[in-house]
Formats: C-alpha cells, structure tokens, sequence
C-alpha cells in the first residue's frame, strides 16, 4: 500500500522491481510537499490526486496514472507545475508595476462582488 493525500489508495504495481511501499509513500509524499509549496491546500492536493483528468496522463487522473504504475509522468507533472510556478515568482519579485495591478484589480474585484477581506496597500 502507499499514500496519496494522506491515505492508502492503493497496492505496489508489479514489475520486476517494484519499488517497496515505503519508498512509494516517500514519492507521494515529496509530490505533496510540492503540491503545497505551489499552494495547493491539503484538500486541494486531495482534490488533484483524484478528480482531474490530466491530457499530460492521457485524461486519466495522477492516482489512476500512479496505480498503473506511471509515477514518472505524475511526477513530471508535478515538477514542471512546481518550475513554472517558481520561475513566474521569480520574474514577479520586486515589480512594483505589477503589484499596483494586482492591487488594482483586486480592489475592481472588491467593488464589483463586494469583500469582507481588509486590504492594505
């Protein structure tokens, strides 16, 4: 068995070497620590794991591309979502010009549908 999301989804794939259930549940685990670090909550992760189809694993969701035994496109997912989001953050620090737009669209944002949440430049 090993974890996804904080539970036991599944048995070890077969295969000549099938990796033990404790280095599968440390994969998952490092996909999760990644998965928060682009921001997704717990329930969030959950909600990746098992209910979105991805084209990049052929439309199937990353826990039935993971039971098939294809842990290294769910992993290359990840990591190139992780990458991305790293490299757009980078780009973004210290532009101030794109911090006022944020904060601009926000506050239309705030105008528009209202917001309970305190802003502050």
């Amino acid at each position: 068995m090993f974890w996804v999301a904080g539970r036991t989804i599944g048995l070890v794939p077969d295969g000549p070497n099938p990796p033990s259930a404790i280095e599968q549940q440390r994969q998952a685990a490092a996909l999760n620590h990644l998965l928060g670090e682009i921001g997704l909550t717990s329930a969030e992760q959950t909600k990746w794991w098992n209910l979105v189809g991805y084209e990049e694993l052929g439309g199937r969701t990353p826990t039935q591309a993971w039971l098939a035994g294809d842990e290294d496109s769910v992993r290359a997912l990840v990591e190139q979502w992780y990458e991305a989001s790293h490299a757009a953050a980078a780009r973004l620090i210290g532009n101030e010009q794109y911090l006022l737009d944020l904060r601009r669209k926000l506050k239309e944002l705030d105008d528009k549908y209202g917001s309970g949440i305190i802003r502050s430049a």
